[in-house]
């Protein structure tokens, strides 16, 4: 059985934070690394109000930061430089559950330096607009990029068989297509893992998952499901699987366990 391809997906809001995430990724021994520069583009706050009992809750809110606060090419190159992992790079627009706060023109205009400077793996949504996508694919080609072609519903959970026609359908919009999904509950968790399992005997190369209740099932089964990559995360804690994530060593240890690793 060929192990999927691990990611540990990095949260910095600025290169310091990310470099630090990347050398305990790299000590993890991760495949690559995933740089979520949109995150560039916010700055955490602690905020504390009172919930409906009374009590103080303090939570994080992420402000948005200037677009020009941001040094886009001195930053890839920091990034390039301070990091000798492959990296996944990655600039998420609000509306698939990111934090870049500028236009879409904007957005892709990063993800096109990202690329010129030479990026290992470039992060290309399916909702990029054919004719602009088109560039940033050809760009990605050219510069021998893997591309990971992804859709992230934030909303909700597609059927089954929505998400197998898609996979199927869409082997030229990238190397690896990605579909992650909101899941509000066990029979959408069910629905992912389902698609996963009637995919698994095929060619085609994908990591589908989902983020709420159930949404790791795919990760720690990932190997069982033939998945080509796994996102996991630093982050540890018991809330992380009320959000559909897994932490690196805790998905290394259901692995070993289901018979996965020896």
């Amino acid at each position: 059985m060929t192990l999927p391809q691990i990611c540990i997906t990095l949260e910095g809001n600025n290169v310091e934070e990310v470099l630090k995430q990347a050398e305990l990724a790299t000590a993890e021994g991760a495949d690559l690394i995933e740089v979520r520069f949109d995150n560039m583009y916010v700055e955490p706050v602690e905020v504390t109000a009172q919930n409906a009992d009374g009590i103080d809750v303090t939570s994080v809110e992420f402000v948005p930061r200037p677009l020009d606060s941001v040094n886009v090419s001195e930053s890839i190159e920091q990034l390039k430089k301070g990091i000798e992992m492959p990296v996944l790079f990655t600039c998420r627009n609000r509306n698939e559950g990111g934090l870049f706060p500028g236009d879409e023109d904007a957005r892709l205009s990063i993800l096109e330096q990202a690329i010129a400077s030479g990026a290992s793996w470039i992060d290309l949504e399916f909702s990029i607009t054919p004719k602009k996508r088109k560039k940033l694919f050809a760009a990605a080609r050219e510069s021998s990029a893997t591309i990971v072609a992804s859709v992230h519903n934030i909303e909700s959970t597609v059927t089954t068989e929505e998400m197998i026609d898609l996979v199927e359908s869409s082997d030229e919009m990238g190397d690896i297509i990605k579909l992650c999904y909101q899941t509000h509950n066990h029979n959408d968790a069910l629905s992912i893992f389902e698609a996963a399992w009637k995919l698994k005997a095929g060619e085609h190369k994908y990591a589908l998952m989902g983020l709420g209740i159930g949404g790791d099932w795919t990760r720690m089964h990932a190997p069982l499901l033939n998945q080509s990559l796994v996102f996991t995360t630093l982050k540890k804690g018991f809330s992380l699987a009320d959000k559909g994530l897994i932490n690196i060593q805790d998905l290394r240890i259901a692995w070993k366990m289901l018979g996965h690793l020896a």
